[in-house]
């Protein structure tokens, strides 16, 4: 990955308006489909074109997908992004883009409960390190790194109103050549903690994890078997939330607006979501989960991406971070 980085004003990468006008409906449709708030269109301009026309040069046609890696805390507003640029980068670009879920990669049911048996019952819980099939999202970049021109191959996608993957003539079907890859998840690229994970940090931890297994195989699983996985990305691309304190904010936006929307979803979108809504003291237990690499995560990827998105507690982009060209 690149490492040195520069600021660029929205005016640096701004895009002629037929373009952005071209778009505009293309990404008001987008977000009208995720429930998402309909004045991100104002993002047009400065954040989603600029970020799309850099990605856009940076994919060559015929030398395989550009693997992109986004990551952000809980509720940062990932799979939105991805959504918009993914959709500009196809109808703006004429460029095979598609996104991957890390949620899409939990290993099965069974295999997580097998898994949590052999070591802790609280990687029963999907989310951290270890409950995802990385030997399997392997074997998936490299089929997509070779798929041809007319070549189909299908992508999981996980049901979680189940808990557990549909079934496979469900999954997302992708044609060839793919030109970028947007890989998306709350703890995509992560590095391994280095600092002593002795101490437990919340009462999950102290209640659940006194011995600190969870914890440290979580650490193993980071050095290990997701550096592999992570090391497949070309560009890394992090959201900054301004702490972590603001990220139960979020997250419990979501859950309140999904409550609030819930008698407007049909069948296509309850099997990506969970279907009981959380309360809010339901919603911080499990938030500590993520806590640990949340907060790891903040502290270090500022410095490890290559591209910077840094959001006020509004979730609004207030300054980009590209790598200085060479």
């Amino acid at each position: 990955m690149l490492k040195r980085q520069e600021k660029f004003s929205s005016t640096n990468l701004s895009m002629p308006d037929p373009l952005s006008h071209r778009l505009r409906f293309e990404v008001e449709q987008t977000l009208s489909c995720l429930y998402a708030d309909a004045s991100l269109i104002d993002q047009m301009d400065p954040l989603y074109l600029p970020f799309a026309t850099w990605l856009s040069q940076k994919a060559e046609s015929g030398r395989g997908p550009l693997i992109v890696g986004v990551g952000g805390a809980q509720g940062c507003g990932k799979t939105t992004f991805c959504s918009v640029i993914s959709r500009i980068l196809n109808k703006g670009f004429d460029l095979n883009c598609i996104v991957l879920s890390l949620d899409d990669l939990y290993s099965t049911h069974h295999d997580r409960l097998k898994f949590a048996n052999e070591t802790t019952s609280m990687f029963s819980v999907r989310g951290v390190p270890g409950t995802h099939d990385v030997a399997f999202a392997l074997t998936l970049f490299e089929r997509l790194k070779n798929l041809k021109d007319g070549e189909v191959m299908k992508f999981p996608c996980f049901d979680k109103s189940v808990d557990d993957r549909k079934a496979v003539h469900l999954w997302q079907e992708v044609q060839g050549p793919v030109d970028v890859v947007l890989f998306e998840g709350w703890c995509v690229g992560a590095p391994p903690i280095n600092d002593t994970l002795y101490r437990p940090i919340n009462q999950l931890e102290e209640e659940m994890d006194a011995d600190g297994l969870w914890r440290n195989t979580v650490n193993q699983l980071l050095k290990d078997d997701y550096k592999a996985l992570f090391a497949k990305i070309d560009l890394m691309t992090w959201m900054q939330a301004p702490s972590y304190d603001v990220v139960y904010h979020w997250r419990n936006k979501q859950e309140r607006m999904l409550e609030d929307h819930l008698h407007d979803i049909h069948g296509i979108l309850l099997d990506t979501i969970d279907l009981k809504i959380m309360s809010c003291n339901e919603l911080k237990r499990f938030m500590q989960y993520y806590e640990r690499l949340t907060r790891h995560m903040l502290a270090v990827m500022p410095e490890r991406a290559d591209v910077l998105f840094k959001l006020n507690k509004n979730q609004e982009v207030v300054e980009m971070r590209f790598p200085v060209e060479h």
